[in-house]
């Protein structure tokens, strides 16, 4: 099965942290992204082989967009579904959510929100840049208490002067309302980012990593108590409601990118991605640029991605890539020994109490090729 991701790199503002492409004045060339972006559906469909699963718009913003553009853009993808139902996800900021979109998104067929709540404390949110505040998402959560979908909340913890109460508060949040689905994240600092010039610059002091670590165990522990399945580092879900397309992400399935800065795959060994320029992508005539993903590539991210998910990484696709050489065999069993594998019937995860360390733990099972 495969899965379109729609890139909208549109933002009303700058969040302080966000590296994502996206532009915050784009009135005068709107229209015109958004027909280029049809064009692009229509010139890549048949890149995917598969039946599709997944819808997914992203951003920057697609909440900004009126319910007749998003339509728009779902005409071409839906010719494709069949008469099965898809996950067709929309990223939403709460301030949009309103009766008058709520009503229309559920008409279109969208059946999966995923909010960018990040915090219930205004001032931390002000700290973001965050175009809400905590009431704006109280309100949004009542008012979709109304509908069908499938609610997903985005949040974010380590953030400076950040405290526990503000964790717990925010947590306690997800207890009150039918949300199925929670993407923790500890706050990164990036590269050409508002953030990053702060901490460069000494007006904030350095992340906290000891922080992070504290607020990692607290969300894992509540959302636990709260029945979440802790299935990727970074994701929980209540039972049979973990996220389809950013799960098949994490297998290895293909996936079609549309829009500047988005990314595909075929799901075997070829990457292509968009320009991030909006402008650039406007004149775009060839749609892509791509690379072929060597074996060891390959084998490279099988590990990166699959020890950070509760499936781990199937010995059938490890088999697939030529199976264990005699170091990675070692390695992979001092790390057994060290109990940070584990051996599942069909081939290997991360023990949860290293999921923290789930990058640095699969690079010791690359391969430098």
């Amino acid at each position: 099965m495969a899965g379109i991701y729609i890139h909208i790199p549109f933002c009303r503002k700058k969040c302080t942290y966000c590296d994502f492409h996206f532009s915050t004045t784009f009135a005068s060339y709107r229209t015109a992204l958004l027909n280029q972006l049809r064009q692009e559906f229509q010139a890549r469909i048949h890149e995917l082989t598969a039946p599709i699963e997944s819808i997914y718009f992203g951003g920057g913003t697609p909440s900004l967009l009126s319910p007749e553009e998003l339509g728009s853009l779902l005409e071409g993808p839906k010719q494709y579904t069949g008469n099965q139902t898809v996950e067709i996800t929309l990223e939403v900021n709460p301030e949009d959510l309103t009766e008058t979109n709520l009503s229309a998104w559920q008409a279109l067929g969208i059946n999966r929100l995923s909010i960018g709540v990040q915090t219930m404390n205004d001032e931390l949110l002000a700290w973001m840049n965050r175009n809400h505040r905590a009431a704006d998402t109280r309100k949004g959560l009542n008012l979709l208490q109304q509908y069908a979908f499938l609610v997903s909340i985005d949040l974010i913890f380590g953030v400076p002067q950040q405290t526990e109460a503000d964790v717990e508060e925010l947590l306690a949040l997800i207890d009150t309302y039918p949300i199925a689905h929670v993407s923790a994240y500890a706050l990164t600092q990036e590269p050409q980012t508002l953030l990053h010039h702060r901490v460069k610059t000494g007006k904030e002091p350095q992340l906290n990593d000891e922080q992070q670590v504290a607020h990692y165990h607290l969300v894992e522990q509540a959302l636990s108590t709260q029945g979440f399945e802790h299935y990727e580092v970074s994701n929980y879900a209540k039972p049979g409601k973990r996220a389809v397309h950013n799960g098949n992400y994490w297998k290895g399935k293909a996936y079609l990118g549309l829009g500047p800065g988005a990314h595909s795959f075929d799901g075997k060994s070829r990457r292509r991605w968009n320009v991030s320029n909006n402008a650039q992508y406007l004149k775009q005539q060839d749609w892509y640029e791509e690379e072929m993903l060597s074996a060891d590539n390959q084998w490279n991210e099988l590990w990166l991605t699959g020890l950070r998910t509760q499936h781990g990484v199937p010995m059938e696709r490890i088999d697939a890539l030529g199976g264990f050489r005699t170091d990675e065999q070692r390695m992979l069993e001092a790390l057994i020994k060290q109990e940070k594998i584990h051996v599942q019937h069909n081939g290997y995860c991360l023990a949860q109490d290293h999921w923290l360390a789930a990058d640095g733990i699969s690079m010791q099972l690359f391969r430098a090729g």
